[in-house]
């Protein structure tokens, strides 16, 4: 079977042929063509898209670094301060913080009272008043260890008299004095 090309239904399949081939071949040119540049520039954003949240995930991480790290120093800070003026108030512990000081600077408390609590300012202030007796310089170095402790930030009203010489001893005093303790509120 021979085909003749002069054949009306046989040039129509030809030229279909020809116009299919010319359509998808367009098409993929012109219009795919476009839909490729499309798709190139949507990959690129995309691409940028995903830098920049790498980005912002490092510069979060970091930033969460950085924040722990302030958060670190600024606790250390405030326990170094709570040391110098503490939040809190124990009447026993302020009790065993003085006379442990007397004792070990060989000082005999004769007495030890608490005073009424009393606002100054924007702190809770509580005061003892202390009276010991012993000698001069034995209450030089327990003033010296009451200013090292966490809670004691004042001596006030201090009152010494010469007690009357014992057999070789020239030095015994009689002290009176107030401590005060400032806490934060």
């Amino acid at each position: 079977m021979a085909i003749d090309f002069r054949d009306a239904r046989v040039l129509r399949f030809i030229v279909g042929i020809l116009l299919l081939a010319a359509i998808v071949l367009g098409y993929s040119m012109f219009l795919a063509k476009s839909l490729r540049e499309e798709i190139a520039v949507e990959q690129q954003n995309l691409d940028m898209r995903r830098i920049e949240l790498e980005t912002l995930r490092s510069r979060t991480t970091e930033d969460l670094a950085v924040m722990a790290q302030r958060i670190e120093m600024y606790t250390q800070e405030l326990s170094a301060l709570d040391l110098l003026l503490p939040r809190s108030y124990n009447q026993e512990d302020m009790m065993e913080m003085v006379t442990a000081g007397a004792s070990r600077s060989g000082l005999p408390i004769v007495s030890l009272t608490p005073l009424q609590y009393r606002t100054e300012g924007e702190y809770q202030v509580y005061d003892w008043q202390v009276r010991l007796t012993g000698r001069f310089h034995r209450l030089g170095v327990f003033m010296d260890q009451l200013t090292q402790e966490m809670l004691i930030t004042a001596i006030s009203n201090l009152e010494i008299h010469q007690q009357k010489a014992a057999e070789g001893k020239f030095d015994n005093i009689e002290a009176s004095f107030t401590i005060s303790a400032f806490v934060q509120p």
